[in-house]
């Protein structure tokens, strides 16, 4: 097996456009890894595996295919971007968040903290925690994306396993998540120190612009003021690697300028 990790994503559309320009961007600020995806067309400066026809509905098809297609690839860990991710430099000692964990999803809001419910991509915060609370998580509960996550080889089937578990879980008690809370308890269950995934104790690593700081701007590397739209407080951030789900048009553009 290969040591080291590897970038992976699965798209199509504009998507892969945006998937070629995030590609650029990590080659501009000197990220030599090797990129896998799964497409359904050739795209530069990576492996392109076929996609076939793929339900994107919740997101859970970034599960299945890291079962089906990553977990058959020969590296120690597989880093997950979304296709409108930009590089504004290399990171440095990407793989160091996970500790002794076999998974890194960086949490971004305390449920546990909150005081009165607030809704979050359709669902209750507060029935989100309650439900953690009863599949088996002691700690803090937290909330997180699914734009940028790690996993070790050796665990893919477990976490496959635990997220998928929990998705039918809520779907049984009324709730139908995206795949980033079934991620999230996943890693909750699995690390013995949530805290230590927390996205304030990595700001040099990864962060997603929801709130829209940048606008119609591309991020230029320098540090900025990032907050959860859920959060009170701000915090003063300077990510190697940005989601920019608020950009996708220009993204896209961007990609397609380069062929």
């Amino acid at each position: 097996m290969k040591s080291g990790y590897c970038y992976w994503s699965v798209c199509d559309g504009a998507y892969g456009a945006m998937m070629e320009y995030c590609i650029r961007s990590a080659r501009q600020a000197g990220v030599f890894k090797e990129f896998h995806v799964l497409t359904d067309r050739p795209l530069e400066g990576c492996a392109c595996y076929d996609a076939y026809q793929f339900e994107k509905e919740h997101g859970l098809f970034k599960l299945h295919y890291l079962k089906v297609g990553m977990s058959r690839l020969n590296f120690d860990y597989f880093v997950w971007l979304d296709a409108d991710t930009a590089f504004v430099s290399n990171p440095i000692d990407l793989l160091s968040p996970l500790g002794k964990s076999p998974i890194h999803v960086p949490l971004e809001l305390n449920l546990w903290a909150l005081s009165e419910d607030r809704f979050w991509k359709g669902v209750s915060t507060l029935r989100l925690r309650e439900l953690m609370r009863e599949q088996g998580i002691a700690n803090q509960v937290y909330l997180c994306s699914s734009a940028f996550w790690i996993v070790h080889h050796d665990a893919i089937d477990t976490v496959y396993n635990l997220a998928l578990g929990f998705w039918h879980k809520a779907k049984e008690a009324g709730l139908v998540l995206d795949v980033a809370a079934p991620l999230g308890y996943a890693m909750q269950i699995l690390c013995a120190n949530p805290e230590r995934h927390l996205l304030e104790n990595h700001p040099d690593l990864w962060a997603g612009d929801d709130a829209g700081h940048f606008g119609g701007l591309l991020p230029d590397g320098k540090p900025w003021t990032w907050h959860h739209p859920l959060r009170p407080d701000a915090i003063e951030i300077r990510p190697a690697l940005i989601h920019l789900p608020l950009m996708k048009h220009r993204l896209a553009s961007l990609g397609n300028e380069m062929r």
